[in-house]
Parts: structure tokens; C-alpha cells; sequence
């Protein structure tokens, strides 16, 4: 009865067992998913908590923002989890669609929908700034709603697609690798090519958002210039997640050539864990974070339901609308 598993046969010196090298490693790849999915349900939450949550465009935007990021968090744990359990050949075979299935989640939130939301967000901004007067006719709930519908939709007609290539075409194993290899055989330069377009787009969207909101800022009164700077500073923090989001793609490309570098395995393996971390965890984890926390009459309402065992209360001070 063969069996998968995703360890290599040595480990580093300094432990003393297998085992203690495995639970460690274990420990560094699922505590920050682990830990990162509570501090975004709980900034979830915060979102649903209040009507201005609920009723303005940007926290609306960014809780789906969340949303998208969360839900590649999870998959990517669950990944780790499967990858580095022991199946027989039939067991594997139905795990191998989930894990497919998780590909293909987490391929389509980081490639489209995070880089999408980023530009809806942006674009939300610059009307706040640019267009004050008629901020709330243009970015208005049921707007914002339709743009989010769109993307949501977007996502789900191109993991149907994939999905079904991959099923179609997929080998007689049944593996998630399999899966990967016929949907990649189908749809790869399609994917590429859609990939490049939204983040081209996106980044055109963001750079030129930062241009107009300076210009703005420079010609607008003191009392504005605090608005603007502000707002080109959330703008440049979108361009910032962003690359966050290329870090992710590039993590399979480096990933390749690590493989085909003849190195040895184990260093192989070694290092496409920490890249795992620092390329595909800490950016998703710690993106939303720094975002959220900038706002102040967020971060009042977030501390008190993160630090739920504290009581708190809410200043004037702490709110800005």
C-alpha cells in the first residue's frame, strides 16, 4: 500500500528526532495561519458590529477584501495540513480533489479578486477626494454592492472553467498533481495572460489614482490637505499589497527552479518552506492588518472585540469619520 508524505528522510542536526524537527516546522507554517484567521474573523466581525461599517463603501470593500484573504489563508492550511499527511492509494484519490480544489481557491483569490478589490478600493478613494460633492451618489451602497457581485462572479466563472478542464483531462491517479498538470495543459497561457492584464490594469488604476489624489492634495485647502495626504498614503499602501500579491505568484516560479537547480533535496525542501512563509503566509496575513489598523474608528472597535477578556470603552477621540 504506497504512501504520500511531504517530509524529507533527514532533518537539521540541532534535533534531536525526526519528530521534533517535524512538529516544529509544523508549528512555524500553521501557528501564523492559525493565529492570522482569528485576528481576521474577529476584524470581520468588527465590520458587521456597527451600521457605519455596514453602510460605508470603503469598510464595505474591505471586508470582502478580507473576505478573499481569509478564505486563501484557510485553503493554504488546509494544503499543508493534507500535504504532509500519510493516505493509501484510495484515500488519496479523494483527497487529491480537495487539494485541487484549494489550488484552485487560492490561485483565484490572490490572482484576481485581492488585485481587484485593491483597485475598487483605491478607486473608491480617489472619488472621496477627487469628487467629494457627489461621493455619495457615485460610491453608494448598491453601487459598491454590484462591483463586488462583479468580481465575486468573475472569480467563480474561472474556477468553474478550470475546474472543468481539469476534470476532463485530468490522469488515471486521480492526485491533486494530476488535476494541476490538466488544468495547467488547457488553461496556463489563457491564465497567464489574464493574470498579466489584471495586474497591469490594477497597478495602471493605483498609479494613476496616487497622481491625481497628490495633485489634488497640493492645490487643495489645509483643511483638505489633511484628507488628500491621508488618502494618497492608503492608495500607496494598496501598490504595496499588491506586490505582496506578485511575492505569491513568483513563489511557484522560484519554487520550479529551486526544483531543477539539482541542489540537494532536503535544503530543496528546507528552503521552499521559508519562501511558503515568507512569500505566500506573512504577506496575506499581515496585509489586512497594517490596512485595518490605520483607521482609527476601526481599530477603536477592533481592539474591543480582539481583547474580548478587557473591558474598554470607547473615546470621542478614538472615532474619525
Amino acid at each position: 500500500m504506497p504512501n504520500v508524505t511531504g517530509f524529507p528522510a533527514r532533518f537539521p542536526a540541532v534535533f534531536s528526532s525526526l519528530e521534533d524537527w517535524l512538529i516544529v516546522k509544523a508549528f512555524f507554517c500553521t501557528a501564523p495561519c492559525a493565529f492570522f484567521l482569528y485576528v481576521n474573523l474577529v476584524m470581520l466581525y468588527t465590520l458587521r458590529s456597527k451600521e457605519i461599517f455596514t453602510e460605508t463603501p470603503r469598510y464595505i470593500l474591505f471586508s470582502h477584501l478580507l473576505v478573499s484573504d481569509s478564505l486563501q489563508l484557510w485553503c493554504t492550511l488546509v494544503y499543508y495540513i493534507l500535504y504532509n499527511q500519510t493516505f493509501d492509494q484510495e484515500t488519496l484519490k479523494i483527497i487529491g480533489v480537495y487539494c485541487f480544489l484549494n489550488y484552485l481557491v487560492c490561485r483565484i483569490t490572490n490572482n484576481y479578486l485581492t488585485p481587484l478589490y485593491l483597485g475598487l478600493m483605491s478607486l473608491e478613494r480617489y472619488i472621496a477626494i477627487c469628487f467629494p460633492l457627489r461621493h455619495a451618489e457615485i460610491a453608494n451602497k448598491s453601487r459598491t454592492m454590484l462591483a463586488i457581485l462583479s468580481v465575486w462572479l468573475l472569480g467563480l466563472i474561472l474556477w468553474t472553467a478550470d475546474l472543468a478542464a481539469a476534470m476532463v483531462l485530468r490522469g488515471k491517479e486521480g492526485g491533486c498533481t494530476d488535476y494541476i498538470i490538466a488544468q495547467m495543459v488547457v488553461t496556463y497561457q489563457v491564465n497567464t495572460a489574464l493574470t498579466g492584464l489584471v495586474f497591469s490594469l490594477v497597478s495602471v488604476v493605483i498609479v494613476c489614482i496616487y497622481i491625481a489624489i497628490m495633485i489634488t492634495a497640493k492645490s487643495s485647502s489645509t483643511a483638505d490637505k489633511s484628507k488628500a495626504s491621508k488618502a494618497h498614503k492608503t492608495v500607496l499602501l494598496h501598490m504595496v499589497q499588491l506586490c505582496l500579491c506578485l511575492l505569491s505568484l513568483l513563489f511557484g516560479v522560484v519554487r520550479r527552479e529551486l526544483g531543477l537547480s539539482g541542489l540537494d533535496p532536503v535544503l530543496v525542501n528546507e528552503v521552499t518552506i521559508f519562501l511558503f512563509l515568507m512569500f505566500n503566509i506573512l504577506p496575506r496575513c499581515l496585509s489586512p492588518l497594517v490596512y485595518g489598523l490605520r483607521d482609527k474608528t476601526f481599530k477603536a472597535y477592533f481592539k474591543i472585540h480582539f481583547l474580548f477578556c478587557i473591558k474598554s470603552k470607547i473615546q470621542p477621540s478614538d472615532l474619525e469619520i
